[in-house]
C-alpha cells in the first residue's frame, strides 16, 4: 500500500488498521462507539483519524460498514463483539513470526492487480443462538488524495462451510 513514496506491506497496513479500529471502537467510551456505529449503520463514511507519516504528510483513515449479509438484527453490542472477534484473529495472526497475511485483490485478465483495493483474508466470527456471522476487513486507498478507506463487511459464512461426510454419502446414494 503506497503512502506517498513509501510502501507498506500488507502486514504493516493491517497492523495500523487493527490498532486504529481498537482505539476508535473498543478503547473509546460506549457513547462514542455507539455514535460511530449509528453513523456506519446509516451507510455513512466515518473519518476515524489522521496518521502522520515519516515524511510529515498526513493520511486520513475513514471507515464504512456493509452489513447486508448480517443474519439477524444488528445492534451495537453484536457489532462490537464482531469487531473484538475480528481484532483478536488479527492479533493472533500478526503475532506469528512467519506471518504472511493474505490480501485478496481484484485481478485483470492478465493476472495483474487492477487496483490497490484489497480484502484481508482473516475473518472475525461470532455466533448468537446458533446463528453465525462473519466480518472481514478490506482497505482502499484513494488515488487522488491521502485517504484510505477501511471497509468492514459482513459476509455470508455459508460460502466457507464444507459439507459433512454424512451429507456427501447421502448425496451419492
Amino acid at each position: 500500500m503506497a503512502a506517498n513514496d513509501r510502501t507498506l506491506t500488507d502486514e504493516q497496513f493491517a497492523t495500523i488498521c487493527v490498532n486504529v479500529l481498537h482505539q476508535t471502537l473498543i478503547e473509546t467510551s460506549r457513547t462514542v462507539g455507539k455514535r460511530i456505529f449509528r453513523e456506519l449503520e446509516a451507510n455513512k463514511r466515518v473519518a476515524l483519524t489522521k496518521l502522520r507519516m515519516e515524511d510529515e504528510g498526513e493520511v486520513r483513515l475513514d471507515l464504512t460498514l456493509d452489513y447486508t449479509e448480517f443474519r439477524g438484527a444488528l445492534n451495537f453490542s453484536l457489532f462490537r463483539d464482531s469487531i473484538q472477534a475480528l481484532l483478536a484473529r488479527y492479533v493472533e495472526e500478526l503475532q506469528k513470526e512467519d506471518t504472511t497475511l493474505t490480501a485478496l485483490r481484484m485481478m485483470g485478465e492478465n493476472g495483474q492487480a487492477t487496483s490497490e483495493r484489497r480484502l484481508f483474508g482473516i475473518p472475525g466470527v461470532i455466533a448468537v443462538d446458533g446463528v453465525v456471522n462473519m466480518m472481514m476487513m478490506g482497505a482502499t486507498p484513494a488515488v487522488d488524495s491521502p485517504v484510505v478507506l477501511i471497509e468492514l463487511m459482513y459476509i455470508d459464512p455459508a460460502q466457507f462451510s464444507q459439507p459433512s461426510p454424512e451429507s456427501d454419502a447421502a448425496s451419492m446414494s
